[in-house]
């Protein structure tokens, strides 16, 4: 629901943010991710919010990538790819009719934003909305990855766990590298691509300003990090108990539903606090460049998020035709 200066009730907002680990905050926002089990809607979110050729092409080949991602991390044999197959085309006739009408209406919300100003306690609401969005994809994916885990043998779960290091290891070479100012320089570049993306060529004053404000930031690349390696070594945990314990079905299920359901939110206190807070910063960040939009980089926004609107829209009519 809408009110009058167009905001909804709960301030939500279209813009491209899906987590802590994306967008506005993320060191990579638009790279896939490689958590192959449960990165599935994660990588949905991620191809629907940073553009629409990307969006409307991406997702039709989210099944084929799902699948070779899983191959490519597990090693599958030709029983276990079937049923991958299988399932992840169920999740994704599922996916486009009951949640990507959600997506629609979260861009809509964003359009709706772009004539007055734009505050981090709005962003911040948005990306909590997105968060609350992510319990029923996560009850839907908890049966296929049971029924999956209950068939991996512990070479395969081996082969997992060192793709994830391997992947883990690079992103630290990459982030974690280099003097403080490099590794700064590197923040900004980041924060300018996206802004880029967002408002179009900015201004030299703007450029001056948000090298200010991503240089004011606190380093977050640690922590988030920190967070990608730790969620990876919980899945890995949950495949080891299910293959060594050999559960019932029942119970593995009641074991990768609480993955699942938690799966965003931080075993370290300490480190939620930080990731906590380098979120706000980027909200504060994201807000104050969002605000010194011309009029021209705002009808890019309106324009280029009106054109993802009707992409998604694209998307949900596809899987309705019989």
């Amino acid at each position: 629901m809408q009110n009058t200066n167009g905001r909804n009730a709960n301030g939500q907002l279209g813009w491209e943010r899906k987590s802590r680990e994306m967008a506005f905050r993320s060191p990579e926002p638009k790279k896939l991710s490689t958590r192959v089990v449960c990165g599935w809607v994660t990588l949905i979110a991620v191809l629907v919010l940073s553009g629409c050729t990307v969006a409307r092409f991406g997702y039709e080949m989210l099944p084929w990538f799902a699948s070779w991602q899983l191959d490519r991390h597990l090693s599958l044999d030709s029983t276990q790819r079937s049923l991958a197959s299988g399932r992840i085309d169920a999740i994704h006739a599922w996916h486009r009719q009951s949640q990507m009408p959600r997506y629609a209406a979260l861009v809509e919300n964003g359009i709706s934003l772009l004539d007055g100003p734009l505050s981090a306690a709005e962003l911040a609401a948005w990306r909590a909305q997105i968060f609350a969005l992510w319990q029923e994809p996560a009850e839907r994916i908890a049966p296929d990855l049971t029924d999956l885990a209950l068939t991996l043998r512990p070479a395969q779960i081996d082969r997992l766990e060192r793709r994830l290091a391997d992947s883990t290891a690079e992103l630290r070479r990459k982030y974690l590298e280099g003097s403080p100012a490099e590794r700064l320089e590197g923040r900004i570049e980041r924060w300018q691509e996206r802004m880029k993306w967002l408002l179009g060529d900015l201004t030299a004053a703007q450029r001056s300003e948000l090298r200010r404000l991503a240089a004011e930031q606190p380093s977050d690349e640690a922590a988030w990090l920190e967070e990608r390696q730790s969620r990876n070594e919980r899945l890995v945990r949950l495949l080891r108990r299910i293959e060594r314990d050999k559960p019932s079905r029942e119970q593995a299920l009641a074991w990768s539903t609480a993955f699942l359901q938690g799966f965003w939110q931080s075993e370290d206190p300490a480190r939620a606090r930080r990731i906590e807070a380098n979120a706000a910063n980027g909200d504060r960040v994201a807000a104050a460049m969002i605000n010194t939009a011309t009029r021209g980089q705002r009808d890019t926004m309106r324009a280029k998020l009106s054109d993802i609107e009707r992409d998604v829209m694209r998307m949900i009519s596809r899987g309705a035709r019989p």
